[in-house]
C-alpha cells in the first residue's frame, strides 16, 4: 500500500517515476482519486534539513557547484525580484505590513524595502538568519510557521515564495498561513507548476530528471493547487508565469541539459554583445530576440504552462 495522498488521503495511487534530481531513489506518486503527485515516505520533512547546512550543501542557484552560501544566494536572486514586485503592483501600499514565509536570504523583503511600511521574514536556515540580521533591516524570526508567535501581526499580506511545495503538511501550512492575515489581507504564493511546458510540450528527459528533486514534497497544477487553497480556505487566482527565457528553452531542447546558474537562464537574452558589430546590427538583432522572448513567454503563459503557478487571495468569507 502507498504513502496516503498529502491532499486527499487515499492510497489508491501509482508511480510515475522512481529517481529524482542526482539519482537519488525516490517514489514519485500520483493519486488516481485527485491527480495530486509527492514523494513517498520523503526524508525531506525533517526541520532539521533546513535548519542545518543540509539543503544548502546540495542545492544552490549555480549548478556548476553543490552548496552555495547566504551571500551568493542573496547577490543571484534579489536582482530578479522586480517581476515578483510588478505582479503585486496592484495591491501594494505604503501602509502595508508584509510577512514573507521562508524568506531564504531575504531578497523580496528586501527588494520590497521603500515600498510598503513593515516587513518581518520567517527563515528555518540558520545560516540565512544570521545572514539577514547581519546585513538587512528588516527583522526575522526562526521559528516554524506552526509555532510562531509574531507580535507585528496581523499583516495585511503573507507572501510564501517557492515554499509550499516543500511542506510535509501543506493543507495546515497555508492554513496557519491565513492566522497571521487581516481579515481583508493578501495571501500570495509561488510554487512550481507540474504542467511545465518542458514536461507537457517537449517532453525533454533532462529536464524530467531534473525537475523532481528530494526537496520538493509535493507537485502541484492548477487543478490542485486549487483544491488546497479550497482545504486551506482561500480564494483567488491561480495562473501560470514563466520567467526562464526563450533561449533557457532552446538550451534544453538542444542539450537536454540546463544552463550552469539561475542568472542565465532568467536575464533578458542578448545575441550580440560586442561592439565591433555595426550599432544599428547589434541593436536590430538584439531588439529581435527580446521581442521572440516576450511572445514567447506570453504564449506560454496564454496555454497555463509556465514554471511556476502563481496564487493571489484572502480567505473565504
Amino acid at each position: 500500500m502507498f504513502t496516503p495522498c498529502t491532499l486527499c488521503h487515499s492510497t489508491n495511487a501509482e508511480i510515475i517515476r522512481d529517481t529524482l534530481r542526482y539519482d537519488i531513489k525516490r517514489k514519485v506518486l500520483r493519486c488516481n482519486d485527485c491527480t495530486f503527485v509527492y514523494l513517498e515516505t520523503p526524508d525531506a520533512t525533517n526541520q532539521d534539513y533546513y535548519t542545518s547546512k543540509t539543503y544548502r550543501e546540495t542545492y544552490g542557484p549555480n549548478l556548476k557547484k553543490k552548496g552555495s552560501e547566504p551571500k551568493e544566494i542573496y547577490d543571484t536572486y534579489f536582482p530578479f525580484q522586480g517581476v515578483i514586485i510588478d505582479a503585486l503592483k496592484d495591491i501594494l501600499r505604503p501602509d502595508m505590513n508584509v510577512l514573507d514565509v521562508g524568506c531564504s536570504t531575504g531578497q523580496f523583503l528586501s527588494a520590497l524595502k521603500g515600498k510598503v511600511a513593515g516587513r518581518i521574514g520567517m527563515e528555518l536556515s540558520e545560516a540565512d538568519v544570521a545572514f539577514i540580521r547581519e546585513n538587512l533591516d528588516f527583522k526575522v524570526y526562526s521559528e516554524p510557521i506552526e509555532d510562531a508567535v509574531i507580535p507585528e501581526g496581523p499583516f495585511d499580506m503573507v507572501s510564501a515564495l517557492q515554499v509550499v511545495e516543500h511542506v510535509p503538511d501543506p493543507v495546515s501550512f497555508v492554513q496557519h498561513l491565513g492566522k497571521h492575515l487581516k481579515p481583508d489581507g493578501y495571501l500570495y504564493l509561488e510554487l512550481p507548476n507540474i504542467h511545465d511546458s518542458m514536461l507537457d510540450a517537449y517532453h525533454i528527459k533532462g529536464y524530467e530528471n531534473f525537475y523532481y528533486r528530494e526537496p520538493h514534497l509535493s507537485y502541484f497544477s492548477e487543478k490542485t493547487l486549487g483544491d488546497l487553497l479550497a482545504k486551506a480556505g482561500f480564494v483567488g487566482k491561480i495562473k501560470t508565469v514563466q520567467r526562464y527565457t526563450f533561449t533557457n528553452h532552446l538550451h534544453w531542447l538542444l542539450t537536454g541539459n540546463p544552463q550552469d546558474n539561475f542568472t542565465l537562464g532568467n536575464q533578458e537574452p542578448i545575441l550580440v554583445t560586442t561592439d565591433t558589430v555595426s550599432p544599428p546590427v547589434k541593436q536590430e538583432l538584439n531588439d529581435f530576440i527580446r521581442r521572440v522572448n516576450r511572445e514567447y513567454i506570453d504564449l506560454i503563459e496564454k496555454h497555463g504552462m509556465g514554471e511556476s503557478l502563481t496564487f493571489l487571495g484572502k480567505k473565504a468569507v
